[in-house]
């Protein structure tokens, strides 16, 4: 999304979307905390829709999404929904680098 300083613009999350998450490219915005060129924000889990207003020309990266059904395991550069498979996943990855995967 890019906006002009001053200007404002409302997202309204698609139903079931409670996760949301916004990456600062460049500028700044308020939200209504002010975020940053190289700010990362993750909202506070909600269906409600969200102002964003251009504190000067921003740009940035919003994303949204329905929760994850399963707890999820987090690795250092994978997800999984047990540790099993986060230790096979990561395992596998580091064959491919080794060059045998």
């Amino acid at each position: 999304m890019r906006l002009k300083a001053g200007e404002r613009w409302r997202y309204q999350p698609p139903a079931g979307h409670t996760v949301l998450w916004t990456a600062i490219a460049s500028g700044a915005v308020s939200v209504p905390d002010e975020l940053q060129h190289g700010d990362f924000a993750a909202f506070e889990a909600s269906d409600e829709a969200v102002e964003f207003e251009a504190v000067t020309d921003t740009e940035f990266v919003l994303g949204s999404a329905a929760p994850h059904r399963h707890d999820l395991v987090l690795g250092h550069y994978s997800v999984h929904t047990t540790p099993a498979a986060l230790r096979n996943g990561e395992a596998f990855i580091e064959e491919i680098r080794a060059g045998n995967g």
